[in-house]
């Protein structure tokens, strides 16, 4: 083939690239030790162009991984510069001062290279269940800065020409628990890295290097052509939101996001000028997370369905003052600003154009990643679990928001029952989609999860969620969700309300958590809900009677010739 690449062979290799990012997904989940990566699948896959530029990336990848990728590569390449790379090099960092989203994910990168041609690079970023810190699972929004939060590792050469760095490895294997562990998710990392090389390494023996890298050059471009002329639909204009965080951890007061979205033909200017200084606790994010978070924001309402890549967030500027909650600086601290604040920011985003694009905005989803930690030691072996939980979504134009799952920023997945039970010593004892947790609309914001869970060993807790005290707004009309709510009962008794971030706290055998996540936002008055709808609402249990009075304005009464006499909507 010559250099010109026609259309066919260009979109033949787009695929072929799409398809190399999943199969890496693929061969790390399948060769994952935490239950977090190979059931929750909480990582991130994608190849890179020679300038670091995102070019394909896992069909079911995590938003907020993604886009900050290219951040990452250029804190990495500050230390390594490209003509040092060599065959077989590996390079590891967790440094959200170097482009990085928060210290537990950690981003490895491979270069690539077909005879003495660098193509492009193979990375995987992936959430390492545990990295030191002040509790089992390195996950407390209370860290008061960057040390606390646990080990951070510079731009690293982990593998130099295909030998691993043991002292490294041995340092990052020493300030971490259940290293065991630890080390077999760096090594399913190792092992993604490598499946990208090699089929980038085969699109080039079947097309040539010269094709393949003006393929990667054209998809890029593609994509930012197709982003521009989505981009270009939006009225231009100036257009303003502002929400809300609970607050640290450290000081449980409210925090503001403020965002102005300018659209101007086919650029995004975001603003955050107004928004709140960085807080003592975790909830700050890097610049880098910022970025994804707006881009990913601004991708879902013009073009959700084309693949993404960078090409499709060049036309988008971030601005966010140094020192803000959105653009921490040292020593601020950022575990839980990576997927609690960004999806404000995302919410914020969306909120801004809801006047520009009321067809295709959504009410605000649950906005949280409602994790719980539990880890410690029983029978003989160290434990950690890390579990994300399902919250429900906004409605929209024309449909109801959907129920307990996760989605926008970082829509990894649930862990079976059986596989929590089996792998940890708890119990289980509820597990359910709540009633009454979506706003009330013509279309109902999507109800979350529940969860009553036994401890049965001695450990330590730690909850980091959102939406306790500002809850996920409606839009036209529709009202909001109910918050998130966290209650601990000891075995003896005693029930304590649980803010929605806490420091590790001690639990003992028969103690038990309640969690209860937050639903989505309703979309335009509830008093147009269909009246089928409402009824089938009452029928699955997403709403109760007494809100179907109060909230809808139904009138209801019971059928005594339906099962259990059943209400019915008149």
């Amino acid at each position: 083939m010559t250099d010109a690449l026609d259309p066919v062979s260009l979109e033949v290799i787009r695929n072929g690239l799409l398809t190399a990012a999943d199969e890496m997904k693929n061969v790390v989940l399948r060769t994952a030790y935490s239950n977090l990566w190979k059931e929750a699948g909480d990582l991130s896959c994608a190849l890179l162009s020679t300038s670091g530029e995102v070019v394909a990336q896992g069909s079911a990848d995590i938003p907020i991984h993604l886009p900050t990728m290219p951040y990452s590569f250029a804190g990495l390449i500050e230390r390594f510069p490209l003509e040092s790379m060599r065959p077989g090099d590996v390079f590891l960092h967790n440094d959200p001062y170097r482009g990085n989203n928060h210290l537990p994910d950690f981003f490895m990168l491979k270069p690539v290279f077909h005879s003495d041609t660098l193509l492009g690079f193979a990375a995987v970023r992936g959430h390492f269940i545990d990295v030191g810190g002040n509790g089992p699972g390195s996950y407390s929004s209370t860290a008061p800065d960057i040390q606390a939060e646990g080990f951070r590792i510079p731009p690293m050469r982990i593998w130099k020409e295909g030998v691993r760095n043991d002292e490294l490895v041995e340092l990052l294997a020493t300030n971490v628990r259940n290293p065991r562990e630890r080390l077999g998710d760096l090594h399913a990392q190792y092992a993604g890295c490598g499946t990208g090389e090699r089929r980038l390494q085969a699109l080039a023996d079947k097309y040539g290097t010269a094709s393949l890298l003006t393929a990667i050059t054209g998809v890029l471009d593609d994509a930012e052509t197709l982003a521009r002329t989505k981009i270009a639909e939006i009225p231009d204009g100036r257009y303003e939101f502002q929400d809300f965080c609970d607050g640290d951890g450290i000081v449980n007061e409210p925090f503001v996001i403020r965002c102005v979205v300018e659209v101007s033909g086919s650029d995004v200017r975001i603003d955050f000028t107004g928004t709140s200084s960085q807080t003592q606790g975790g909830m700050n994010m890097a610049l880098s997370v910022c970025f994804a978070a707006c881009v990913y924001a601004i991708k879902a309402l013009t073009d959700p369905e084309s693949p993404a890549n960078s090409g499709a967030y060049r036309p988008v500027t971030v601005t966010a003052p140094p020192g803000t909650v959105v653009n921490v600086t040292y020593p601020g601290a950022v575990v839980a600003g990576n997927h609690e604040t960004s999806a404000r920011v995302a919410d914020c985003v969306t909120g801004a154009l809801a006047a520009a694009l009321p067809d295709r905005v959504v009410a605000a989803g649950a906005g949280s990643t409602g994790v719980l930690v539990y880890g410690g030691h029983h029978e003989d072996r160290d434990f950690i679990c890390v579990e994300m939980h399902g919250a429900g979504q906004g409605g929209g134009l024309d449909a109801d928001g959907g129920n307990a799952h996760r989605v926008s920023i970082a829509n990894t997945g649930n862990t079976p029952v059986e596989a929590l039970e089996l792998a940890y010593p708890l119990t289980v004892l509820d597990y359910r989609i709540s009633e009454d947790a979506g706003g009330a609309g013509r279309f109902r914001g999507g109800c979350g999860i529940q969860r009553r869970v036994r401890f049965d060993a001695t450990g330590w807790i730690t909850i980091v969620a959102e939406r306790g005290s500002h809850p996920p707004y409606g839009l036209f009309g529709g009202q909001p969700a109910e918050p998130t709510r966290v209650v601990l009962t000891r075995a003896g008794g005693d029930v304590q309300e649980l803010p929605t971030k806490t420091p590790p706290l001690l639990v003992h055998p028969g103690d038990e958590l309640f969690l209860k996540c937050a639903g989505g936002g309703g979309y335009g008055p509830p008093q147009q809900r269909d009246r089928q709808a409402l009824q089938d609402d009452l029928d699955d249990g997403y709403v109760t009677p007494r809100s179907a009075r109060d909230r809808y304005g139904a009138d209801i009464v019971r059928d005594v010739q339906r099962p259990d006499g059943q209400w019915v909507v008149r």
